[in-house]
């Protein structure tokens, strides 16, 4: 049986301007935006996953970037909780992301709205490593952690603070997505054994709790084109504070970054000679996460890796 679509959602299907015209309205009543932001020029939607829509808005205060998904008890938490990693972000002065506006819920959508990034695929990759370098720098008092829950895609972050690095990762990043997945009805044999592994690769192992993105990946850094060249910038953050290295272990998970990256990262920041033996650990995290999320081959390589491991 085919449930009859929401008022709302038809009027988004028929007429998104409608939608995007009720967004801006919404952001200029939290004194987000100018009046101007209203004037809309043009927009275009852009590519999108089956449940969030996104589109490059052209108006008389400026270029916006807008994410919507339909309205749920969590999609506001996610857009807070990017909000808050692009600021995180931006404190540093290091790296640049995108600036966020402001978020809300309209006509059965939660939104967020952004500055528009003229996005190119290749650029200052030397830049891009020392920029990345210098993020982690920047360090919290507190711990491992974060002052709130953050997200990888879907996937709710447990940011409780934490003294140990061994204990904040295994028990509060792998621990939670084995549990998912048994619960959906695949058990990885020989998570035991693989959790025991990790925790004597991390145990010695206490670095600073340095300003991560969380995930790092080739879809989540381009360059902004100008008149010295294509300057890096990072989006769609998973920030907490933790290992450097579980940024750099993401890089290359999904088709590693150019060589001159890793190179400049290094004239900045130091790579510990070990961290070869901890990137299979950080990209665990990512394997079981997409395992938890799609399933399929990703459970697949989560078991070989831990085989692995």
């Amino acid at each position: 049986m085919v449930k009859p679509m929401p008022a709302q959602h038809l009027a988004h299907r028929t007429n998104p301007e409608y939608t995007i015209t009720r967004v801006l309205a919404d952001a200029i009543d939290q004194r987000k935006l100018p009046i101007g932001a209203c004037d809309v020029l043009s927009y275009s939607q852009h590519l999108s996953n089956s449940e969030q829509q996104q589109f490059v808005i052209h108006t008389e205060a400026g270029d916006f970037f807008l994410k919507m998904q339909p309205e749920s008890e969590r999609v506001l938490d996610q857009f807070q909780a990017e909000i808050s990693g692009l600021l995180e972000i931006a404190r540093t002065q290091t790296i640049r992301t995108a600036v966020p506006y402001a978020a809300g819920q309209v006509d059965g959508f939660g939104y967020i709205l952004l500055s528009h990034l003229p996005l190119a695929v290749h650029g200052d990759w030397q830049e891009a490593g020392k920029q990345l370098a210098l993020m982690h720098s920047h360090t919290s008092d507190h711990g491992y952690g974060y002052n709130k829950t953050t997200f990888c895609g879907p996937t709710a972050l447990d940011n409780r603070w934490s003294a140990d690095w061994d204990d904040f990762f295994i028990g509060q990043r792998l621990e939670p997505l084995l549990r998912t997945l048994a619960d959906k009805g695949d058990h990885l044999t020989g998570s035991d054994r693989a959790l025991k592994a990790c925790f004597h690769l991390l145990s010695a192992h206490q670095p600073e709790p340095s300003l991560v993105h969380g995930d790092l990946w080739s879809g989540n850094i381009g360059f902004i084109p100008d008149r010295e060249g294509s300057k890096p910038v990072i989006y769609d953050p998973a920030c907490f504070f933790g290992d450097a290295e579980s940024d750099l272990a993401m890089t290359e998970l999904f088709g590693r970054f150019p060589g001159s990256f890793y190179a400049a990262y290094r004239s900045v920041r130091d790579i510990d000679e070990s961290y070869d033996e901890r990137r299979n650990v950080y990209q665990l995290f990512h394997l079981l996460n997409h395992a938890v999320l799609f399933g399929g081959h990703y459970v697949t390589q989560s078991r070989d890796l831990m085989r692995r491991l």
